[in-house]
C-alpha cells in the first residue's frame, strides 16, 4: 500500500466517523431532566411516562425525557425553581406550590370553588386555565403544557368521624402555606396548622394534628391508614397541577418539536386524569380494608360554613376573576 492510498483511506474512515458521530449528535439534541415527587405508578408518574413516549416517538429520538421519580430532584418547591432558574427542564408542581410564581393562583385552592373534577378541568382547560399558564411563562419563564391532577381532597383525621362542620370544633387541622386555606379551616371551627407536606405523617402519629384534606389516593400510596381511621368524602378541593416546562427549553426547540410537546402534553394530561379516576376507585376500596372509615357527607353544609372565604377571595383575587371561574363550570 502507498502513502498515498492510507493516506485516503484514513482521511475516508476520518470523515465516516465523523459522519457517524454527527449523525449520533443530531439523533439527540434535547435531553430533558424530569423531576416527579411521586412514586412510580401514581397517576402523575402515568402521565409524564406517557409524555416522554410521545415526545421521544414522535421527534425520533431528538428529544429525549429521563424522569426522575420520588423527589429524587427535590420536592416540589425546589423543582419548580429549579425549572425557573433552567437548571432543571420540567417538573410537576400543585397549584399551591406554583402561586408564588403567580399570586393568583392560590385562587384555585378556595375550598368548593369547583362543583366537580371534572368542572375543574373545565375551567383549567379553558380560558382561565390559559390565562394562567401564559401570566407564569411571562413573570417565571415556564411554559405549562398541561393541567395534572391528583385527585379531589377529603377530609381525614385520627379522631372521629366527621359528618358536618360542627365536628371539626377545636380539632387540629394541617394546612400548606395558604392563607385561604387557613381562613377555610377557621370557617369550619378548626384549628389551622401550617405544615410542609414530608413532616405530615410524623404529625398525625405524635397528635401534632390530628387530621387534613389530601386525596384518598395520598392516604393509600403514603400509607397514612396506619394512623388515619376516618375519612370524609368532603370534595373540599380540586387538586390542579400545572406541568412545568423551562421556557428556554421550550424556545430552542423547532416550530415541529414545539408543536410535538404541545400536543404531548395535552395527551398525557388526559391519561393522568384518567388513571387518576382508576387510582381513587382503588385506594377507595384498600382503605376500607385497612380499616378506613368512609362517610359520604353533605357538602352543601361545608360549602356553606365556608362562604366568608369567597368574600375574602373575591376580594383578593378579584370580583371578575373568581365570577368568570364560576360562569365557566356552568353546565358541566
Amino acid at each position: 500500500m502507498t502513502i498515498r492510498v492510507a493516506v485516503r483511506l484514513a482521511a475516508g474512515m476520518a470523515l465516516a466517523c465523523g459522519m457517524l458521530a454527527s449523525e449520533a449528535s443530531a439523533q439527540t439534541q434535547h435531553r430533558w431532566r424530569v423531576s416527579v415527587v411521586t412514586p412510580p405508578g401514581h397517576p402523575y408518574n402515568l402521565g409524564m411516562e406517557e409524555f416522554k413516549k410521545r415526545v421521544e416517538a414522535g421527534s425520533n429520538g431528538r428529544i429525549q425525557v429521563t424522569v426522575f421519580p420520588s423527589s429524587q430532584l427535590g420536592g416540589e418547591v425546589e423543582s419548580a425553581k429549579n425549572v425557573q432558574l433552567g437548571t432543571l427542564d420540567m417538573t410537576i408542581v400543585s397549584t399551591s406550590n406554583t402561586a408564588p410564581f403567580h399570586k393568583p393562583l392560590e385562587v384555585f385552592g378556595v375550598p368548593y370553588l369547583f362543583k366537580s373534577m371534572s368542572c375543574a378541568y373545565t375551567v383549567m382547560d379553558g380560558a382561565v386555565g390559559k390565562e394562567m399558564a401564559e401570566a407564569l411563562r411571562k413573570q417565571a419563564g415556564m411554559r405549562v403544557v398541561g393541567w395534572y391532577t391528583f385527585g379531589m381532597r377529603q377530609l381525614f383525621n385520627t379522631r372521629k368521624p366527621l359528618l358536618e362542620p360542627a365536628d371539626m370544633k377545636g380539632m387540629l387541622f394541617r394546612v400548606p402555606a395558604d392563607q385561604m386555606a387557613e381562613a377555610a379551616y377557621k370557617s369550619l371551627g378548626a384549628n389551622p396548622v401550617p405544615m410542609d407536606f414530608p413532616e405530615m405523617f410524623g404529625a398525625l402519629q405524635q397528635g401534632v394534628i390530628q387530621g387534613a384534606d389530601n386525596p384518598l389516593i395520598t392516604l393509600y400510596q403514603f400509607k397514612w391508614y396506619e394512623v388515619v381511621k376516618y375519612a370524609s368524602i368532603s370534595n373540599t378541593a380540586a387538586g390542579l397541577s400545572p406541568v412545568l416546562l423551562n421556557e428556554q427549553a421550550f424556545a430552542k426547540l423547532p416550530p415541529d418539536l414545539q408543536a410535538l410537546v404541545l400536543e404531548a402534553g395535552t395527551a398525557s394530561a388526559e391519561v393522568n386524569r384518567s388513571e387518576e379516576a382508576k387510582a381513587t376507585a382503588k385506594a377507595r376500596e384498600e382503605l376500607v380494608k385497612h380499616g378506613v372509615r368512609i362517610d359520604e357527607v353533605d357538602t352543601a353544609k361545608f360549602r356553606q360554613a365556608v362562604e366568608p372565604v369567597f368574600q375574602q377571595a373575591r376580594k383578593a383575587f378579584g370580583e371578575d376573576l373568581v365570577k368568570r371561574i364560576e360562569t365557566e363550570q356552568n353546565g358541566c
